[in-house]
């Protein structure tokens, strides 16, 4: 199996329904043993709704070749220039 799996992007966006509740440019996406599996998202923010980012739920998602890539977001911390998210199994 794996002991660390990551996952990283220049573009991404957390998305309330059809609205993008924030924007980011860099991300990594980080599952590992230690964390019980968990997916965790750490970004660096680039624009914000700071009314739509506490909504739920919320889809973490990001542009890859062919398509792109989207998780459920469980749990969110926002700070000033960037966010830390558990995430949900990948849905695409």
């Amino acid at each position: 199996m794996f002991s660390t799996l990551a996952v990283t992007g220049v573009a991404g966006a957390v998305l309330w329904g059809h609205r993008t509740a924030i924007v980011v440019a860099r991300w990594r996406i980080v599952r590992t043993k230690d964390t019980g599996g968990d997916w965790i998202l750490s970004a660096a923010i680039t624009r914000i709704d700071k009314f739509q980012s506490r909504q739920a739920p919320l889809l973490f998602t990001a542009p890859r070749p062919g398509g792109f890539w989207m998780w459920p977001v469980d749990a969110i911390e926002i700070g000033d220039t960037s966010l830390l998210a558990y995430l949900g199994p990948p849905e695409r």
